[in-house]
Formats: structure tokens, sequence, C-alpha cells
């Protein structure tokens, strides 16, 4: 097996090797891009390496042989430590000994190498074939939540289905309020019913909040026929109790009642849950003494035509 404690061993090509300025400049963007942590920081930080960020990228010979040094004397596995030089190495490679002889000369399992060439890629925003390994069934999932945050916020990832693709292959565990609320902006700009019964998924404490979030995110879109046509989806989906309450509170009382069509929504909901015979009774709550002569047709038509009549 290679002699990866030995630095002069693995950079023997060029023992006074340095990261250039070009590829310094590259990852500390990449980092403020990545809400100031990338990947390979977290997993610095997993073998006990203090201050990652001071250390990676090295940015001198002596730097690098000192976060060398600090990852072989970690307690970790030897295979945590080959990772993190792998990772390294692809780095350099263009300079030293290749990522991938290295890996083979350290017997690297296979599973921690798509790992790293997963990550490697998504630290320099390649999310598309990051995906491609990170999504990998051999793989454990590891830091989840933090690769779907990324997917949904990072400012050069444009693609909504790249964090919808994560999540319906890995399927972590979200539990983090941030990444919660992150992922579904992301479902419910997506799909209206798929986000309806994920909200529901997520405790009490955020299942309102997130219902809300759905309503506001419908309603507050484009004006066009993509806003109407999910205008309409929300409304015939089935709610329980509680969102029956939740959504008329909001649009009527709520922060949602300047919403464009917030009324006409009510009435529609009203009319398609078969309780037409109730709106003459909450006509006050409207703001419109006529809203029970309203029939179903013309509710319908506006809302295919994208044009709500509700006062903006």
């Amino acid at each position: 097996m290679a002699d990866f404690e030995n630095f002069d061993f693995l950079f023997a090509s060029d023992r006074s090797f340095a990261y250039g300025e070009q590829t310094i400049t590259k990852i500390l963007k990449s980092r403020r891009l990545a809400d100031s942590e990338l990947l390979i920081d977290k997993l610095l930080k997993t073998l006990g390496v203090e201050r990652p960020q001071d250390l990676y990228p090295p940015r001198s010979n002596q730097s690098l042989r000192n976060l060398h040094s600090q990852i072989i004397e970690s307690a970790s596995p030897d295979h945590h430590k080959q990772s993190l030089l792998y990772y390294i190495l692809k780095d350099t490679q263009d300079h030293n000994t290749s990522s991938s002889t290295f890996a083979r000369a350290v017997f690297l399992p296979e599973k921690y190498r798509i790992f790293i060439d997963g990550i490697w890629l998504l630290d320099r925003g390649d999310f598309e074939n990051a995906l491609g390994y990170l999504t990998e069934p051999v793989l454990i999932p590891t830091f989840p939540e933090e690769i779907l945050y990324l997917l949904c916020t990072h400012p050069d990832q444009h693609d909504d289905k790249l964090p919808l693709a994560y999540y319906y292959t890995v399927s972590p565990a979200v539990t983090s309020p941030r990444v919660i609320e992150a992922f579904f902006t992301k479902l419910a700009m997506s799909s209206v019913t798929e986000a309806l019964f994920w909200c529901r998924q997520h405790g009490e404490s955020n299942h309102r909040k997130l219902f809300e979030r759905l309503i506001y995110r419908v309603f507050s879109g484009p004006e066009g026929e993509n806003r109407a046509r999910r205008s309409v989806e929300l409304i015939h989906l089935p709610f329980s109790k509680e969102e029956e309450a939740w959504f008329g509170a909001y649009l009527t009382d709520g922060e949602g009642k300047n919403l464009h069509g917030a009324k006409d929504a009510c009435k529609v909901r009203t009319v398609a849950t078969g309780k037409s015979n109730a709106i003459a009774g909450r006509a006050d709550a409207y703001g419109d003494k006529s809203d029970h002569l309203m029939d179903w047709s013309s509710l319908g038509s506006s809302y295919e035509q994208g044009s709500m009549t509700s006062a903006r």
C-alpha cells in the first residue's frame, strides 16, 4: 500500500508544490457562494481539524504540509484520511500524483471515491454532474440536508429539478427549519399537490406555516396561464378540517387577503366543496353583497383566462 502518511511520497513529483493563485481564488469564491462553508470544510471538521477555513485552501507549500499533517494525525480511520487526501489530489492532479492513481494505490473503497468525486464537483458548482455521483445507490447519504440546502439556495444553481431529484432519490430526513423552508419553496413551485402532502409530514408547528406559504406561492406567481392552473389545482385539493379553516382565514383576514385572486379563491373553494349555500351567509366577509349570485362557469372561466376579478 502507498505510504500516504509521507508528504514527500504523496507529492513526489514536486515536493515544493503549492496551490496556484488562480486555484485559491476559485476555491475562496466557491466558499463565499456556498454560504461560507464548503463540504470539504465539513469533512475536515469530522476529522477533528479545527478552523478548516484557515487551512484550506493552503496558501503555500508549508500550509499544504500542515494540512496534510493534521489529516494524518487525526484519530479517524485510514479510509477517512485517504478520502480527504484524494480530494486534495483532485485539486492538484495536474501537477502531482493523479487522484485515481492514489485511490488504486491505497485501495480506497469505491463508495468513498464516489462520494468524494461528488462533493468535489459540488464544491466547484458543477451541480448536475455532482448528483450523478451523490445519488449512487452504493452511498450512505452523508450531509444530505446540507447538500439539499445547497441545491436549493446556491446563487449559481438555476435548475429547480435538481433539488427535487436529489430529495426523491436519496430520501433524506429533513429536520432543519432552514432546509425545510428552502426545499418547500422549490417543491411548491414544482407541484402544488406534492407540496400540500409534504407540508403535512413535518409536525403541527410547521404545518400551518408551510400551508400558508403554499397559498402565497400559488397566488403570488407571475400572472398568466400557469398561475391560473396552479390556483385551480390548489382550490380543488382535499383539505383537512384545519386546512379548510386556515385557507379561508389566510385569504380573507390574514396576510394573504391582498393577494391577487384571494376573494375569488374563497368563492370557488366554497363552490368546489359543495358549500355554495354558505356563500350568501359569508358575503359580508368578502365585502360584496352579490357574491351569492356568482356561478361556477363564470368563476372557472376567470381562472382559466388568468384574469381574476379581485381588486388589486
